[in-house]
């Protein structure tokens, strides 16, 4: 599925924070957020009321989640089992993040590859079912290149052991996914590959295209241009759009104008610190209702000007993350939440 390159709709509606407002809907193009769904909300009516409420009031058609190879611990399908029904009864799909690795011995190596398959290949059974297979959009493989133990590991981010390990575990990753795949009849689900140039551009990854997966999963945050905009400023401005082009360049030199790419990205706002900014400023806008142009105008750069991406991926729609130095709590969430 591409965009088909149109764009119509008003501000998120009601006030509701979403990169998805009424009319907004191009062709095939994936309206996506990840979700985090802990143990206390698979029930079956906690878990087809999270996802009725992205569906109906933030006009989100695909859901991401982490860690789904870790649900279940009783050893049983129980809370994947909910999780589908509510997905079908609901009309949505799901994308499943392979994400976990070891960080104390990852390298880009042949023994990550086996891990990855084994940590990983009762999940690939389970979606593998004709019942489910056509609810997963695709298995988004990752490619954890921004782990500061990772790069130092392998001699550093510019490291040539680094540069050459990168394709090789990316071929092998594939392949292995591609072989569970094929184990469970699901050969028509699609193995998209992790792309980061780093939050500031300034990895040179080599390209992953030899790996061959269907498409790819580019992580891509706005920075400020100077202090965090708010709402009165003009598009180009708020999303830093100039840099969000230069990484879509970057993008279609390694892989090709027709690849077929989803966008991940998310904002949050200085308000949430009482108007100063946190450390970690990617993504960092004034307050909400700079947030909320940001979030739209955003989605409509990706829909509009570049037919190869597939949709996009909001970055979280109940989640706060704390990061930086000294360590901040940030609002990247569409849901509101107390501090």
């Amino acid at each position: 599925m591409q965009s088909e390159g149109t764009w119509s709709g008003p501000q998120s509606p009601g006030g509701v924070l979403t990169p998805y407002p009424a009319g907004a809907r191009s062709g095939g193009f994936l309206h996506g957020a990840t979700v985090d769904l802990p143990p206390a909300e698979r029930d079956p009516v906690m878990v087809t009321e999270r996802l009725r409420t992205m569906r109906d009031r933030y006009r989100i058609d695909t859901v991401s989640v982490y860690g789904m190879e870790r649900w279940d611990a009783d050893g049983g399908t129980g809370e994947k089992d909910r999780f589908f029904a509510a997905l079908a009864g609901l009309g949505l799909r799901v994308v499943v993040r392979l994400e976990g690795y070891d960080p104390a011995r990852f390298a880009f190596g042949p023994a990550d590859v086996d891990r990855l398959r084994a940590d990983h290949a009762q999940l690939i059974g389970y979606l593998s079912a004709p019942r489910h297979r056509h609810l997963v959009a695709y298995l988004g493989i990752n490619m954890p290149l921004d782990d500061p133990d990772v790069q130092a590991r392998l001699g550093g981010i510019d490291a040539p052991l680094l540069a050459e390990r990168q394709p090789r575990y990316a071929r092998a990753a594939v392949a292995a996914v591609r072989d569970l795949l094929n184990r469970g009849g699901a050969r028509d689900i699609d193995v998209y590959l992790g792309v980061f140039y780093g939050w500031d551009n300034s990895y040179r990854p080599p390209s992953y295209r030899s790996a061959g997966a269907d498409g790819y999963v580019l992580t891509s945050y706005s920075y400020p241009i100077g202090g965090p905009a708010d709402r009165h400023a003009s598009d180009p401005v708020l999303i830093n759009e100039p840099r969000l082009r230069e990484t879509m360049r970057r993008f279609i030199d390694q892989y090709g104008r027709r690849a077929p790419v989803v966008v991940e990205y998310g904002f949050h706002t200085a308000a949430y610190h009482a108007g100063r900014s946190p450390d970690q400023t990617a993504g960092l806008v004034a307050d909400d209702a700079a947030k909320r142009r940001a979030l739209t105008a955003t989605t409509r750069l990706y829909c509009t000007a570049y037919p190869s991406v597939r949709g996009t991926m909001y970055f979280g729609f109940n989640i706060y993350t704390t990061e930086g130095h000294p360590p901040a709590r940030l609002d990247f969430a569409l849901t509101p939440s107390p501090r």
